[in-house]
């Protein structure tokens, strides 16, 4: 299938996510594959997130309504967590640099927020409806930032189809 996301691991490895609903973790300084695994629950895998804390976990969305979230142990992927959610597509994944929360980007215009402390109850914790269209892109400050109107705030931004950027102080 046509490589969809990619995303680092760990030192030497990428995970790849395809069209095909199909992970590859590939150790990229031997060009080989450690391990492939499917995740048809997702259909076309669109976004990918990575957490080494307590892990190394792999959290996996695409074109589907279900959020997978695996566990890498030993050369091999487990399901720990699938969650549900009431829309498909889901177009961008990220994790919080300073906080576990998982946030997802919806081809139904709504950001989602989960608790990610517990990785397999992936808790929802907020849907936040700005945008008109798809949210695509997603960024966070890695500190407080030093000045604007979210001084002393971690901030995360969003980026849609409809043109605009939404700028949020959740969990700060």
């Amino acid at each position: 299938g046509t490589l969809m996301a990619s995303k680092i691991l760990r030192e030497n490895e990428v995970i790849t996510g395809y069209e095909n609903s199909e992970i590859i973790l590939w150790n990229w300084r031997k060009n080989e594959v450690l391990t492939t695994f499917p995740v048809p629950e997702c259909g076309t895998i669109m976004s990918i997130a990575t957490s080494l804390n307590n892990g190394p976990f792999v959290i996996v969305a695409g074109a589907e309504n279900k959020i997978v979230v695996l566990k890498y142990e030993e050369n091999q992927f487990t399901v720990i967590k699938e969650h549900e959610i009431t829309n498909a597509g889901i177009g961008v994944l990220g994790l919080r640099p300073d906080v576990p929360i998982l946030t997802c980007g919806g081809w139904d215009h709504r950001i989602r927020l989960f608790s990610f402390k517990y990785p397999e109850k992936l808790k929802p914790l907020a849907v936040l409806d700005f945008h008109s269209e798809a949210v695509e892109s997603m960024a966070f400050s890695k500190r407080p930032l030093r000045t604007g109107i979210c001084r002393g705030k971690t901030c995360t931004a969003a980026g849609s189809k409809d043109g605009k950027i939404s700028i949020w102080t959740l969990y700060s």
